[in-house]
């Protein structure tokens, strides 16, 4: 499993979020972000998270985070309280070297941020997003880039970002959530009718070396699943494309002969999940966050980055495991 590294979350507080001011009808303003803001987001992130990891777990993380996000860094505190392992606090310096803020008739509202890291050498591609006027703000999705990577500029009208609709294909190859499912279907199989829309990238070929890996076991089947979930996030490029964030299901079932148990290397997510081994059958559940980059014109959509990690195992000698 990848290593979770610290994210951004807003402060539950509107004022301290920099984003659009709402009035009782839903009219949204767009307003600009103050470094003095983005310090109290910064705070309030570090603050639950610290609490998070002191108690080494994850429950405080559900007042900032929901969603994938939140389901991917509490597997990660699963996978350290079963290997009694620790988990990282946010104490490098960061910077925020974007925010774009889309214009809403009506909730939820969200907001997009890049975070550079350049302690790790990554950026962090982030969503924040509010459900109602009295709900807080929430990380709701941050795939991750090597700090090298260009991100596409975001297209803006009256100073406000565009957003694209999940089934709105124009001026692109296709629309985002079609190139979501396709994604999907050539992470599970690499001859998909698909494969000539989506050219092999850094994560299909990552994914493909994992999937060859657990395949090479011996007296072991493997099979792996992928599923695109329904996109909500994506925003237009000033090329005409879009920026999109898809997150992914993936499903890794192990089938053992007769007889057999096998088990996983210490520290591993298999051995958090699966503390027992296999006997008969396990699987293994993952959901990665891709940032889905959808060139104007007819380019190819292609992941410019992710965040992702084991969700829950079901099966082998201990039975259901897992995030509840």
């Amino acid at each position: 499993m990848r290593r979770i590294v610290p994210a951004i979350v807003c402060s539950l507080a509107l004022s301290a979020c920099a984003v659009p001011h709402h009035r009782d009808d839903i009219t949204v303003e767009k307003t600009a972000a103050r470094q003095s803001e983005v310090t109290e987001i910064f705070d309030r992130y570090r603050e639950v998270r610290r609490s998070a990891v002191e108690l080494l777990d994850p429950k405080p993380l559900s007042t900032v985070e929901t969603g994938a996000v939140l389901a991917i860094d509490s597997g990660s505190f699963e996978v350290s309280q079963r290997l009694a392992q620790t988990q990282e606090g946010d104490t490098g310096a960061v910077e925020v070297t974007d925010v774009e803020v889309p214009r809403f008739a009506q909730y939820p509202l969200w907001f997009y941020a890049v975070v550079r890291d350049p302690e790790l050498g990554v950026n962090r591609v982030q969503i924040f997003e509010r459900a109602s006027s009295v709900d807080p703000w929430l990380l709701t999705a941050s795939p991750e880039t090597l700090a090298a990577t260009s991100l596409p500029p975001i297209r803006r009208s009256s100073g406000a970002a565009l957003t694209v609709a999940a089934d709105d294909g124009t001026g692109m190859s296709m629309s985002p959530q079609d190139a979501a499912a396709a994604y999907a279907a050539v992470l599970a199989d690499p001859k998909a009718e698909e494969a000539a829309d989506i050219p092999d990238d850094s994560f299909i070929r990552q994914m493909r070396s994992t999937a060859q890996t657990s395949a090479a076991l011996k007296d072991v089947q493997f099979s792996q699943t992928w599923e695109a979930q329904d996109v909500s996030y994506a925003l237009r490029t000033t090329d005409g494309g879009a920026l999109a964030f898809v997150t992914l299901l993936r499903k890794d079932t192990y089938t053992v002969d007769d007889g057999l148990t096998v088990t996983w290397p210490e520290g591993s997510p298999q051995r958090a999940f699966l503390s027992e081994g296999i006997s008969g059958s396990g699987t293994l559940s993952y959901l990665h966050q891709v940032l889905l980059y959808l060139p104007g014109g007819k380019g190819a959509p292609r992941a410019l980055g992710q965040y992702g990690g084991v969700v829950s195992g079901e099966g082998g000698e201990s039975g259901a495991t897992g995030v509840r």
